[in-house]
């Protein structure tokens, strides 16, 4: 449906349909509304449902309930996204004093009306028991900063109205929806309810006017919000320290140390990372500079809901030390900290977690740095993203509650319940398992045949990957085809030229400030030119050892310091050559700029172990572009080897082919599934080169 549907729209084609299954219409283009506006709502938070009467394969009437599928996003939601139950079975539950949650669930399950559709959301009951035909909720900012207030309740009646009702937090599922229903039988004209810390549900008849009356109270709010915060002293401008544009490079280094201490090890000491995001606009770096910007992180989350994507804390950071050791020690202490607490926020004193299993480690997820805004560290780069949308609006939001005055955290133990919740924590769906997953890669020359071929089996085996190329337009023609077959989560791109030292380092800390750091580095960065040695232009050969040499140099020596934040360990996998073994007349510049390179990463093998770092290259052969991604090493030499051979371009190939033991043609994906295979740390290797080129007995290693 177009994404300019209008309230108007909603309201006409609730009526039009109303009393048949086509209302589900009016539902959806509501739920997108509702779920495309991040003021409403963020990431599968929030839920509607419409009631539709119909007739069974019996010919009986029934009513059904459409209610939104748990952890379903709202901003794109079809009609696959909701659950679809018989309301009257369910109504009745409103009758039992108490239900468990495994009684709701099996009950919940019975009740479906089709067969396969999502789980239902959490508030089913809620939605169940009000009588109207429509129900929409959400966390709008505007009415939980309202939520927040010491005199929350009565402020609220007097900014959204008479038929607004207010009731204090009850658990979410069936203790809330008891309490709904009760609070609607004593009230009926009440279109609006507000639950403190929780949101703000609106119901009637028409679609359209439901979720008007959403926009109505949440611009009421906003006004609201906005005339008591000017009315009230600012406490919040930064005492001594001025905003100023955060330095890239300083955005890096946080990210990279955060990224390292928010990792873990295995019991076969694998590194199991986390990616890391950034929020810096203007309104953050406000709040991570203000008075209260420690209270914003000690004192919670604006909703429970929110808590299993954020967790109810974060880590406040009041300074960045310029010294590397000195910022790993302060996030170190920060982190250890926060893990001690939380273990004890979530448990106790206790020693096990839900049904008497050792519990998992707290680690923080969001981190608040005065002066360089909010950073975000998940398992994948969605889970970082999420985070960081809820906790960018979580702090702004309560910068303003507490700018307006005596502001109440929701209680520890409302939180606690939530983030313990099993019908809650199960919409949290763990990453798939993948042998890089969680890792970053870096990959030059990325807009070429090869490495566009080692990005596709990097992104196969889960990595997210950065292209490094210095031709911008083959650069980002790579990438969008990457991003057709991949999505654009784990993808990037960014413009360096590897003879360049410094833009190589400011390639490193973009990429930093998109994923957190870098694990794997693949210098593939390259180019050719044929010529005897008495022909060879001195120019020619300074500009391809600038690239083939210095630019492997480059990128390696910018990598160092980024391993060393980090401290997990990774690894490097320099794209060497056939030709280092066995190289051909005219190739020199080539051939010779390759073997230095090779002998270069011998040597990084040996001095970057102490930091868990492993450097390996692999040897292939001709690897020839095709119609998607060009080789421009061979666009330079092709020419000259057909001339010189009597060749077609498709003779070419098979030459090279045939001269293989195997006889077979090195493609792009051969040399990915060896950077795969070294990347994936399968066995205890460094310092070793991997021939990819079909068995060519006088390029054998020795």
């Amino acid at each position: 449906m177009p994404a300019s549907f209008t309230e108007t729209a909603v309201r006409e084609l609730a009526k039009t349909l109303a009393g048949h299954p086509g209302a589900l219409a009016a539902l959806i283009h509501a739920s997108r509304l509702i779920g495309s506006d991040p003021e409403l709502v963020l990431h599968g938070g929030g839920n509607t449902s419409a009631k539709v009467t119909t007739t069974d394969i019996f010919g009986e009437t029934e009513t059904l309930l459409y209610v939104k599928g748990s952890g379903m996003h709202m901003a794109d939601i079809g009609p696959e996204g909701f659950c679809i139950l018989r309301l009257d079975p369910i109504r009745r539950l409103k009758a039992i004093p108490d239900l468990s949650d495994n009684a709701l669930e099996n009950h919940l399950f019975s009740q479906r009306a089709v067969a396969g559709c999502p789980d239902p959301s959490v508030e089913t009951l809620l939605h169940a028991f009000l009588p109207h035909r429509y129900v929409f909720h959400c966390h709008a900012d505007a009415v939980l900063i309202l939520a927040h207030q010491k005199e929350a309740k009565r402020m609220i009646r007097d900014v959204l109205g008479e038929k607004a009702a207010v009731l204090p937090y009850r658990h979410p599922g069936y203790p809330l929806a008891r309490a709904v229903a009760a609070a609607h039988e004593k009230a009926p004209a009440i279109d609006t309810l507000v639950v403190l810390h929780h949101g703000i549900f609106t119901f009637g008849d028409d679609a359209g006017q439901a979720y008007a009356r959403i926009r109505t109270c949440v611009n009421q709010a906003k006004a609201f919000i906005q005339k008591a915060v000017k009315r009230v002293p600012s406490t919040s401008a930064a005492r001594s320290r001025r905003r100023r544009t955060p330095r890239i490079s300083d955005t890096a280094r946080v990210a990279q140390v955060i990224r390292g201490m928010c990792a873990r090890r295995t019991p076969d000491g694998s590194a199991l990372r986390r990616l890391v995001v950034s929020r810096q606009g203007p309104a953050m770096m406000d709040a991570s500079l203000s008075r209260e910007a420690k209270k914003i992180c000690e004192s919670g989350v604006l909703t429970p809901d929110h808590a299993i994507r954020t967790r109810n804390r974060m880590v406040y950071l009041d300074a960045v030390p310029e010294k590397d050791e000195a910022l790993k020690r302060v996030v170190e202490k920060a982190v250890h900290q926060f893990r001690a607490a939380y273990m004890r926020y979530l448990y106790g004193q206790g020693r096990s977690g839900p049904e008497g299993k050792p519990p998992e480690k707290a680690d923080p997820v969001l981190f608040l740095v005065a002066g360089l805004g909010l950073f975000a560290a998940g398992e994948t780069p969605a889970a970082a993203r999420i985070a960081a949308d809820i906790g960018e609006r979580t702090v702004i939001a309560k910068h303003r509650a507490m700018a307006m005055g005596d502001y109440r955290p929701i209680p520890a133990a409302h939180v606690r319940d939530m983030e313990r919740w099993p019908l809650q924590t199960k919409k949290l769906k763990p990453p798939a398992a993948a042998a890089l997953a969680g890792q970053v890669a870096l990959v030059t020359g990325g807009g070429g045949a090869i490495g566009y071929g080692i990005a596709r089996r990097l992104l196969s085996a889960g990595a997210a990957v950065a292209l490094g190329d210095r031709d911008i337009p083959r650069l980002e023609r790579g990438k969008d085809l990457l991003i057709r077959e991949f999505g654009p989560e784990r993808i990037a791109s960014v413009a360096f030229d590897v003879t360049d030292f410094t833009a190589v380092q400011k390639g490193f800390d973009t990429i930093s400030t998109l994923f957190g750091g870098v694990d794997l580095v693949v210098p593939n960065a390259g180019i050719a030119h044929v010529a005897r040695i008495e022909d060879l232009d001195p120019k020619i050969l300074d500009r391809t050892v600038a690239v083939n040499l210095n630019g492997t140099f480059h990128t390696i020596k910018a990598a160092i310091p980024l391993f060393r934040r980090q401290g997990t360990g990774g690894n490097i996998v320099v794209i060497s050559s056939k030709n280092v073994f066995d190289p051909g007349a005219a190739f020199s510049a080539y051939s010779a700029s390759k073997a230095a390179a090779h002998q270069l990463a011998k040597i990084a093998a040996m001095e970057l172990s102490e930091l868990g770092v492993r450097v390996n290259m692999i040897n292939p052969d001709a690897v020839f572009g095709d119609q998607k991604t060009a080789s421009g090493l061979w666009e330079a030499v092709g020419p000259e080897r057909m001339r010189a051979r009597g060749l077609s371009p498709e003779g070419l190939k098979t030459y090279y082919r045939q001269r293989s033991l195997l006889k077979t043609e090195v493609l792009a994906e051969h040399v990915g599934n060896a950077v795969v295979f070294f990347a994936s740390e399968k066995t205890p290797t460094t310092g070793a080169s991997l021939p990819v080129d079909g068995g060519i007995p006088a390029a054998f290693p020795r």
